[in-house]
């Protein structure tokens, strides 16, 4: 008789590992059924004892072992990728069943039993991946260029890397960049290329496991980071595409950071790993002393178009000859003249523009002139956006977090006062104005509350694309869509950029501009106040060196990440609760420094946000996989664990709000 320690496959169960018993082996790594509640799920078996060795342990437990319900014959999963899993669920103070299920896809958990049959090797031995470990330093390469240039090297790798008998796995954030890949990359090796990514049906995906997993050439797998799941031997190169994106980081709990399992299952199955974008994140920028170069680092974009920066509310001239002088009516103008005209000029030559509004609605955040008070939800205490509805004839209050409305026609809450002032430029206002200013002009828009799916996104962007002289009025999520060039780009506001706090917000301008440039083919136009800001400057000289080195030197200064190791710790409670959990964990963490304070937006559905930070030393938190003499403080790892299922924990949080 066997006593078996399991990890379960679902993000309910707030314990580590359960506790079973099986007649039955059961190798670590094995996939196993086992009775949780009512319910049948699967887990993975992580170790195996003899009941005779375990016999005075039994006696003293407060709970009846149950039997685990079948050992599957196999395991599809590679020990590599399930003790990565393990490992990082550690570094980011999550439960290794939470972390595992993340990585894993449903479709592959929910139909094991039909796909298990398509594996044709059994598992890997944990000793062997020991020895790899011990044996292999594979390549981990940056690499920094334009997209084109990237595509150019790629399809020289893939035929390296086919005549090698290797296979190439391009992780990437999204679904659309997916299928624009494999478009390019996939030519003339179509057989041989795959795709396999989480909006498939459960049907395709396994049909595409079954593909994948049977080829015997070596093959190019074009897929997001959860289906380095799938089994494959030959794996000799992994790329993480578009690194800088957002999609990597989960925005819910665990809250991984992807990029950091890749790296290190890359490292396991002894794989060289490729880091590429236009313009790498910053902290893996700062790391490229340490790591090598597939060319050196281009810190230009090559942009053959022009970029205007231009102020559309200049301060009016004192010359009396000026046309600003008088005999115009003064006021804030979205658009400057100059720039109407550049609109007009693009749409009579029958090419399209493209608008982007950092924000939805009409404006973000409305505030009383009378005692300046900002209108928020009685909710959750966000600022409320004003919407246009859907027909235009309606102006209404929403709260973008919890989604309740307000009459348009309130008063300030504070001093009862009906002089309220939206303020802020969003995807509405800049509607509207256009509308006024170009009513013969077909416009669209796309933001998340005009289309709700992905298909919905896709049909605007078609029928854009498909219409001569038309305008796009988009937020970032426009990025992903657009396939064809537009002959004009304007950002409509760019000083709403830095009214987030961000301490990451210079880098992500940075980052609009350069997605900016990759859909316009001749102009792009940036609307601002103030004209000499240092990333417009770095942007308009078309060298970011200087830029990127200045912005990493701050950061040391003021001991920001990649210079320091940043959890955070978020707690949501009623006012008593609130007062007891401040204590709690000013207590818990006396050892590090800890810094208490409500979050940016305080409340979220009647209840109080109270986050905790942690600013650590990289030795103290880190993989030494990625940063040498370094290790886990497990003297914290203990404390983090003890921390109730109500307080979320976030490693390298993208902001401190």
């Amino acid at each position: 008789m066997k006593i078996v320690t399991v990890i379960p496959l679902t993000k309910g169960i707030f314990k580590e590992d359960l506790t079973y018993f099986t007649a039955k082996p059961v190798p670590d790594g094995s996939v196993v059924s086992i009775p949780v509640r009512n319910k049948t799920i699967l887990g993975i078996a992580v170790s195996s004892e003899d009941v005779s060795h375990t016999k005075s342990d039994i006696k003293n437990m407060s709970f009846n072992i149950r039997k685990i319900t079948e050992v599957k014959e196999h395991s599809i999963f590679s020990n590599e990728f399930l003790f990565t899993g393990i490992e990082i669920s550690k570094y980011f103070g999550s439960q290794k069943g939470r972390t595992l299920t993340s990585l894993l896809p449903a479709s592959f958990r929910e139909n094991y039993d039909e796909i298990v049959k398509y594996k044709k090797e059994p598992h890997s031995d944990p000793l062997l991946i020991k020895e790899r470990e011990k044996k292999l330093k594979p390549e981990k390469l940056l690499f920094q260029s334009p997209l084109e240039d990237r595509m150019i090297f790629y399809k020289t790798l893939i035929r390296g890397s086919f005549a090698e008998k290797k296979s190439v796995f391009i992780v990437l954030p999204t679904e659309s960049d997916i299928d624009d890949f494999k478009t390019t990359l996939g030519h003339g090796i179509e057989n041989f290329t795959f795709s396999i990514h989480g909006g498939m049906t459960a049907k395709r995906q396994v049909d595409q496991f079954k593909k994948i997993t049977t080829t015997d050439h070596p093959i190019l797998i074009f897929s997001t980071t959860q289906f380095l799941s799938i089994p494959r031997n030959d794996i000799g190169t992994i790329v993480i595409e578009h690194e800088s994106s957002n999609s990597y980081k989960m925005f819910n709990r665990p809250f991984l950071d992807l990029r950091v399992f890749v790296e290190l299952f890359a490292e396991k199955i002894g794989a060289k790993l490729i880091l590429a974008d236009i313009l790498l994140r910053f902290e893996t920028i700062n790391r490229k002393e340490k790591l090598a170069e597939v060319r050196p680092l281009s810190f230009r974009f090559n942009f053959e178009g022009n970029i205007e920066i231009k102020n559309p509310n200049p301060t009016p001239s004192p010359d009396k000859h000026s046309p600003l002088a008088g005999g115009e009516k003064s006021g804030f103008k979205l658009f400057s003249k100059e720039n109407l005209e550049e609109i007009r000029k693009t749409i009579e030559n029958k090419k399209n523009v493209f608008v982007f509004s950092l924000r939805k609605g009409l404006a973000t955040m409305t505030v009383c002139r009378d005692c300046t008070t900002t209108i928020m939800c009685d909710e959750c205490s966000s600022p409320v956006v004003l919407y246009l509805s859907a027909d235009g004839k309606k102006r209404m209050f929403v709260c973008n977090r919890c989604g309740i409305q307000k009459d348009p026609l309130m008063k300030c809450p504070h001093c009862d006062s009906w002089n309220l002032t939206p303020l802020g430029i969003g995807t509405d206002t800049v509607e509207e104005e256009l509308k006024k200013q170009l009513p013969k002009v077909k416009i669209f828009k796309l933001d998340k509350e005009s289309a709700k799916t992905e298909k919905g996104a896709e049909k605007i962007i078609t029928d854009f694309e498909n219409e001569k002289g038309a305008i796009l009025i988009g937020t970032e999520m426009a990025f992903f869509y657009i396939k064809e060039k537009v002959d004009l780009s304007i950002v409509a506001s760019f000083d709403s950029l830095w009214s987030i706090p961000n301490f990451k917000m210079s880098e992500k301008i940075i980052h609009i501009i350069f997605s900016l440039i990759s859909i316009t083919k001749n102009t792009i136009l940036i609307q601002t106040k103030n004209e000499k800001d240092s990333a417009l400057t770095a942007i308009k000289n078309d060298n970011l060196l200087n830029f990127v080195r200045e912005e990493l030197q701050d950061r040391k200064n003021l001991e920001y990440p990649p210079f320091k190791r940043f959890i955070k710790i978020t707690h949501l409670g009623n006012k008593e609760d609130t007062i007891v959990t401040k204590k709690y964990l000013a207590e818990l963490f006396a050892d590090y420094d800890v810094k208490i304070f409500s979050a940016f937006v305080s409340k979220v559905k009647g209840q109080y946000v109270t986050n905790a930070l942690l600013k650590l030393d990289l030795q103290k938190w880190s993989l030494p996989q990625i940063n040498s003499n370094s290790q886990i403080d497990e003297h914290l790892h203990k404390k983090l664990s003890s921390l109730p299922p109500d307080f979320s924990i976030n490693v390298d949080p993208e902001d401190l709000l």
